[in-house]
């Protein structure tokens, strides 16, 4: 390699520093050339270049003695008196450089870091772009491959690109104030996102990231398919396709020990109800909700102890269960709703998924998210503890995060998914203004890092203490560069940081076309009509475990007979033989098989799984049979009526 940069300088040695390699070189002054603060800079070191980014300089020479000072005022009025030929023998300057890395002269690799310290008097160059293309090449050759998000801030005619795949299991942090260009960078990479990444959730607090706002913006949703969840009817209006309006569950899905945590604040753990609804079964959690869902705050309180199998001499006590679960359940819970399914068989489906939260209150948004990253989480965490090798692949983006991960506001569901989710192929892209908040263990552990302007000094020194490469020179262009769609970029295996200006959504998307994308790309309906399809074949699972518990002699009522640790055994094996492979298939997907250790081959249906069945049984046997019963009531009528 060659280059044919112009000569700048000479190198005159290192500077003492803490944790990076500083130096300093001596560049006389010259017409056409300024130094430029973080443009790169190369030292010639025998079989090598070594990269240097410029951090500040100052001017040296004649001039900045006392009498040159005094000089420079008396002609200050009459610049022209200062010739070029006087600027270029008594001015230089002093440049403070960082080194970044190595270049070999014979196979352009770089190294990061420094071997050998070049000699004093080697020769400094300023690079071409050319050798700027492949200095940032080389820093980012993992993601050669990956789309092109902006362009090298100082010289944009060199794209930048980054590896979507590096998001996947990955923590990923963007911190920016507020129109700066946090929300486009997220557009941006949503809009180029691909099956093979896996499902990307974004949970919306401003109805910002589907549709053209009323600004004019674009959406994800004006430029590639992708499911829309939202309750605002003016949405469902102009998009028509791929919008569910309903932001509830159906809460007796889940299960007591799964739901209450979320549901009811952590503070009140420790308290006896919550222990009560803890110890419910779901036979007792789903006529729970139900009759809570219907009578609200005109519940009987003994009717509720009746439901909750608890005494009659214990039941003055109960008062605080309906204080802490109707309000959820009125903001939460529809028996009618989908959207678990829904969430499912996009996931499954490796489908972009936006929720739009911005018309719920912080808390039921809370809430409502918590339980999606619990629910896949749970589901992850389950299928890998069994030796599952087919992990759902999901990425999570999440703003406002400062109140889920930062220190005393740490939510543990968020907590677990910053901390764990790597483990089990779920990544998270955390979005904050207010990096400072963010709790400094999970702030270190970070994978990719898009720091557009910031205004605290705090937020600085914490991105800095938890992530090095962040220096002092870089601070000092976050907070005095107020510039919208100007990052610092740093992603893992990367040995510096490079400023990129991110490209702009609006000029990729045109707005006010999400009706004709997702008209063109149904995602939703088939995805109702699989919900249909899966519905049927539970309810056959359903109806051969009836079949079975009855031909075992047990009665399906009796759930502590039916759960026995004897009877429980045989009966998850029975029905396992009695399932044809589409139910088989059914059940592997929602982890309800148990499989064997050492082959990892299906061979009975998991405990786990058998519970929450059992109560779908004896709910499908009681409907047949009020039914059954109306129906030869209605028979007998009849016959009443002919004589």
């Amino acid at each position: 390699m060659s280059v044919n940069g112009n000569i700048v300088g000479l190198f005159i040695g290192l500077n003492s520093s803490s944790y990076e390699y500083l130096a300093s070189i001596i560049a006389p002054y010259q017409q056409e050339y300024a130094p430029v603060v973080g443009g790169f800079m190369l030292i010639d070191n025998i079989d090598e270049y070594i990269v240097a980014r410029i951090m500040d300089y100052v001017p040296k020479g004649e001039f900045t003695s006392a009498m040159g000072i005094k000089w420079l005022s008396d002609v200050a009025l009459s610049p022209e008196t200062i010739g070029q030929d006087i600027k270029s023998s008594k001015v230089s300057y002093q440049v403070k450089i960082k080194l970044l890395g190595r270049l070999n002269k014979r196979d352009n690799s770089f190294t990061p870091g420094i071997k050998t310290i070049p000699h004093i008097t080697s020769r400094v160059v300023q690079p071409n772009t050319e050798i700027v293309k492949m200095i940032c090449n080389k820093a980012l050759e993992d993601h050669q491959d990956g789309i092109e998000i902006g362009e090298y801030w100082l010289e944009r005619e060199i794209p930048i690109h980054f590896n979507l795949e590096d998001l996947v299991g990955k923590r990923t942090f963007i911190f920016a104030r507020a129109g700066y260009g946090k929300s486009n960078l997220m557009k941006v990479i949503s809009s180029s996102w691909q099956e093979n990444l896996g499902a990307l959730i974004v949970f919306d607090p401003e109805g910002e990231y589907a549709v053209t706002d009323n600004k004019g913006r674009p959406g994800i949703m004006d430029k590639l398919p992708a499911i829309l969840i939202t309750n605002r009817s003016d949405v469902r209006e102009t998009t028509r396709f791929n919008v569910y309006n309903n932001l509830r569950f159906d809460l007796r899905q889940f299960s007591p020990n799964f739901i209450v945590p979320i549901i009811v604040p952590e503070a009140k753990h420790e308290m006896i109800f919550f222990q009560k609804l803890m110890g419910l079964d779901p036979t007792q959690w789903s006529n729970l909700v139900d009759y809570l869902g219907e009578q609200r705050w005109r519940a009987n309180l003994n009717q509720v102890g009746v439901i909750m199998g608890i005494a009659e001499s214990d039941r003055q006590n109960l008062r605080p269960i309906l204080n802490n679960l109707i309000h959820p359940i009125d903001q939460l819970h529809d028996p009618d709703s989908s959207l678990l399914h829904i969430l499912e068989e996009g996931v499954n489906q490796s489908i972009i998924i936006i929720i739009d939260i911005s018309l719920l209150n912080s808390h039921t948004a809370l809430q409502l998210t918590s339980t999606i990253i619990s629910h896949f989480f749970n589901m992850n965490q389950i299928r890998f503890t069994s030796g599952g090798l087919d992990l759902t692949r999901i990425v999570f983006v999440v703003e406002e995060a400062q109140s889920v991960i930062g220190g005393k506001k740490s939510v543990s569901k968020f907590v677990e998914l910053a901390k764990e989710g790597r483990k089990y192929q779920l990544g998270a892209i955390f979005i904050t203004q207010q990096p400072g908040s963010i709790s400094k263990d999970i702030l270190s552990q970070g994978d990719n890092f898009y720091v557009f302007h910031l205004l605290s000094k705090g937020d600085l020194l914490t991105l800095q203490k938890s992530n090095a490469h962040y220096s002092d020179d870089i601070l000092t262009q976050i907070l005095n560069e107020p510039i919208k769609g100007k990052c610092y970029m740093w992603t893992s295996n990367q040995p510096f940081v490079l400023p990129v200006h991110i490209k702009n959504f609006e000029e990729i998307a045109e707005p006010n076309n999400s009706m004709e994308i997702q008209k063109n790309n149904n995602l939703l309906d088939p995805i109702l009509g699989r919900i249909q399809e899966l519905d049927a074949i539970e309810t056959n699972i359903v109806e051969k475990l009836i079949n079975v518990i009855d031909s075992n002699g047990l009665d399906i009522q009796n759930r502590r007979e039916v759960m026995s640790d004897q009877n429980k055994k045989l009966l998850c094996i029975n029905l396992f033989g009695r399932l044809n492979n589409e139910e088989r298939t059914f059940l592997d997907q929602i982890n309800g098989l148990a499989k064997n250790r050492d082959t990892s081959e299906p061979f009975s249906i998991n405990y786990r799984y058998f519970g929450t069945l059992h109560e779908k049984a004896r709910i499908h046997f009681n409907s047949t049979n009020e039914v059954n019963n109306e129906e030869d009531s209605s028979f007998d009528n009849s016959e009443l009526d002919e004589f």
